[in-house]
């Protein structure tokens, strides 16, 4: 049996992305590594095929037994944000405009595709939960962008 892991897109507009995600654990499957919940050249309408597409600006969330990282797709994958078990917060991110995906960027080195993934730790007992909302803003443009 295999963890629960449910994404559904509350709304996909022209400029924003809203993603309903809840994760249950199985009490037998070990952690998620790089488990893919959004692939913008993909998952989203219009498809946004260039790289760096993506802009966190707020996530709510609730997370029980478990942690998880946020990180974007590359030739190593560029984490960007942890989120800790036990904990029920909003991140609001719009201030300085948000995380991006910098892993394609001048001093990294590595080849961005956009995909926004997931890595979990200790995702082991069936009790094992989380549900958060991201709220992302949508960006196509040619690479790289500037700050």
């Amino acid at each position: 049996m295999a963890h629960t892991v449910n994404i559904f897109k509350i709304m996909d507009g022209p400029s924003h992305v809203t993603l309903h995600c809840f994760i249950q654990g199985d009490g037998a499957s070990g952690d998620l590594s790089n488990f893919v919940l959004l692939d913008p050249s993909t998952d989203l309408t219009p498809a946004m095929p260039k790289r760096q597409d993506l802009i966190l600006k707020q996530i709510w969330y609730e997370m029980t037994g478990f942690s998880l990282t946020f990180s974007f797709n590359a030739t190593t994958p560029w984490p960007f944000w942890t989120l800790t078990q036990g904990a029920s917060l909003h991140h609001d991110w719009r201030f300085f405009g948000g995380l991006r995906d910098h892993s394609d960027s001048d001093g990294f080195g590595l080849t961005s595709d956009g995909k926004l993934m997931i890595s979990t730790k200790d995702l082991s007992a069936s009790n094992d939960s989380a549900s958060f909302v991201l709220w992302l803003e949508k960006r196509d443009r040619p690479n790289p962008q500037l700050d």
